[in-house]
């Protein structure tokens, strides 16, 4: 009995800890998005983003192109247990 409270407070503990972690988690491709669009001086609509390297552990590389020009991005990712739960902000390299 004491064993299955213990696993349901450390599940309980490592969910609010994600809920915690990401409630600052954003979109890495809209994000991107919305930062190369105004990089760009190019309509949202008129850019397509894509992941260009994906890696378990560190940051994710993702290329915005449009408009005739391309940017790339780096976005740092939030993890909880060696567990990626989500981005939690990018940046051009």
């Amino acid at each position: 009995m004491r064993i299955l409270a213990l696993k349901k407070s450390g599940q309980v503990f490592i969910g609010a800890a994600t809920a915690l972690l990401c409630a600052a988690c954003v979109s890495a491709p809209e994000a991107v998005r919305e930062q190369a669009s105004s990089a760009l001086s190019c309509d949202a609509s008129q850019l397509t983003v894509n992941r260009v390297k994906q890696r378990y552990l560190g940051d994710d590389d993702y290329e915005a192109a449009g408009c005739g020009q391309k940017l790339v991005y780096e976005c740092d990712r939030a993890y909880v247990l060696l567990i990626p739960v989500g981005t939690i902000d990018c940046h051009r390299k």
